[in-house]
């Protein structure tokens, strides 16, 4: 499987291999958030380039609400609720922010949501992390995700969305992997 800038790979042995970002700090970020009780994968073994976590098996919140879309409300409000729970966690001057918190990066297991991808997490403003998960929703998703911002938005308060807009902004037009024609639709929100 292929994110748009690591590479996952399963091992076979309940474990998957993901390559890309930076292991070491994105590891120690995420047993930071395990450790408060945050659902993320256990971090089995560091690599050169990756590390070894747990595999969830279970389908993302997006391919999820693909199959299920009269459970937007609720799984829409369970995004909302996994942010207020991991801005609760002190990191560093901040909270904990994921920094690309969205349907596609919460995995669907049978014990309840895990939060995977961490490669931009660090300790933050929260109603950036906020702001920006409305945006990739907005820009980035098609009409199911306009929708979704909508709810989304209306669950975590429309201030807390422009408070954090600004600095969501600026992060996702410097993300590489953002495409131009995402890049052009956050440029007319930033410029509406």
């Amino acid at each position: 499987m292929r994110g748009r800038a690591s590479h996952v790979t399963d091992l076979g042995n309940g474990t998957v291999l993901r390559m890309g970002g930076d292991p070491g700090r994105e590891a120690q970020i995420m047993e930071h958030a395990r450790a408060h009780g945050y659902p993320v994968p256990v971090v089995r073994e560091l690599r050169e380039g990756g590390m070894v976590l747990d595999r969830i098996d279970g389908p993302t919140m997006a391919a999820h609400l693909r199959r299920h879309p009269w459970q937007l409300r609720q799984l829409i409000g369970l995004l909302a609720d996994l942010h207020h729970r991991l801005h609760a966690i002190s990191y560093g001057d901040g909270s904990l922010v994921h920094f690309d918190l969205h349907p596609d990066n919460v995995m669907l297991a049978g014990g309840g949501p895990m939060v995977i991808d961490w490669t931009n997490a660090h300790g933050g403003d929260p109603d950036a992390d906020v702001a920006l998960t409305w945006l990739i929703l907005e820009t980035s998703a098609g009409l199911p995700g306009r929708l979704a911002a909508r709810v989304f938005r209306s669950r975590v308060g429309s201030d807390t969305v422009l408070r954090g807009l600004a600095a969501a902004t600026l992060f996702r037009l410097a993300d590489p992997n953002v495409t131009l024609a995402e890049k052009d639709r956050v440029r007319r929100i930033r410029n509406a």
